[in-house]
């Protein structure tokens, strides 16, 4: 897939993705939105990335649970610890170690919050382990890209968790510091935008790249 195309599909992603973060990321992302079908699901389901052949060989992948993560780069030993204890694949910072539309999308959604944007991108069997009940520091704009993602939120500590299932297409907007947890009804494979509170300088990159 040429550069251009990349460029095409980062276009189409980027407004409904901005256009949809933006109330609750300037309220001060203190709301769960999930916005179901926010993208076409066949359409999602079959942008490429950078999982199994098609991962890079610079492309960290961790395996990841409550206790700990296993992290890897070559296959093989991927393989191998992952047949010895099925956890989530974690793969790290792919608008940096992979090339392509996601990579694209990270940096326009820096350049329109002035702020960091990490991607990184989950990917789940129903038998994997994860990571457990936790709260991030960042606010995630998280793309469901294939498959399932049953997710635990507690928006409010004291009431019970919200109970939300993400399809291809959907999108979730999870403020910062809000207790999450998820289980795999089925194979998933999800991207978060994880927009930091770390500001950064107009001379960057991202500004010469907006």
């Amino acid at each position: 897939m040429d550069s251009q195309m990349h460029q095409n599909i980062a276009a189409e992603i980027v407004a409904p993705l901005w256009s949809a973060a933006l109330p609750s990321y300037r309220a001060g992302g203190v709301q769960v939105r999930h916005l179901p079908r926010l993208f076409e699901p066949d359409w999602t389901a079959g942008l490429p990335l950078p999982l199994a052949e098609q991962r890079p060989p610079g492309q960290t992948v961790a395996l990841a649970d409550d206790a700990r993560f296993h992290r890897e780069t070559d296959e093989r030993s991927l393989s191998t610890a992952y047949s010895q204890q099925p956890r989530t694949r974690v793969y790290e910072s792919i608008d940096a170690r992979s090339d392509g539309w996601h990579s694209l999308v990270t940096t326009k959604m820096a350049s329109l919050t002035r702020h960091r944007v990490i991607c990184t991108m989950y990917e789940s069997n129903a038998i994997d382990q994860n990571l457990g009940a936790h709260y991030d520091a960042w606010f995630g704009a998280i793309m469901q890209m294939r498959g399932a993602k049953t997710w635990k939120v507690w928006e409010h500590p004291q009431k019970d968790p919200k109970e939300i299932v993400t399809r291809a297409g959907d999108v979730l907007l999870l403020p910062p510091h809000v207790q999450h947890d998820v289980t795999t009804p089925e194979y998933s494979v999800h991207l978060v935008f994880a927009i930091t509170g770390n500001p950064i300088a107009s001379n960057t990159p991202y500004e010469k790249s907006a």
